[in-house]
């Protein structure tokens, strides 16, 4: 279990560089300030299986990844690192987030996996 805790732990880094998602809020929300785009937040856990799902099933299909790359600055962050406020606490994983760049206190959650459909719909969208 620590093993493949551990490994995981790693490989939402290796997914958000490949992917080229942040990894820091703070430089995820100075870049969409920059770029005047919403931050699409993605929360993840180390023992979360739908969370490596969302990743392989849905956040790596090109037609998607081509999309949130031009509409927002990406962000995946593992909760278990602590480094996020609290208003995005929830005990539900993964967690998506489109954060507004203007204001960063307004923002909308989608909790749970989504399937390629209904995550394109959601992010085509706003």
């Amino acid at each position: 279990m620590l093993m493949s805790t551990l490994a995981y732990g790693q490989s939402y880094k290796e997914f958000a560089k490949k992917f080229s998602y942040e990894l820091s809020y703070e430089q995820a929300m100075k870049r969409a300030k920059e770029e005047k785009k919403d931050v699409l937040l993605i929360q993840v856990s180390n023992y979360c299986p739908w969370c490596r799902k969302l990743e392989k099933r849905t956040l790596s299909s090109d037609k998607i990844n081509k999309l949130i790359q031009q509409k927002y600055i990406p962000l995946i962050v593992n909760r278990q690192e602590g480094t996020l406020h609290k208003r995005f606490a929830t005990p539900v994983v993964p967690v998506s987030y489109i954060i507004d760049y203007r204001d960063d206190t307004k923002f909308k959650s989608f909790p749970g996996y989504q399937s390629k459909t209904d995550f394109y719909s959601i992010v085509s969208k706003d």
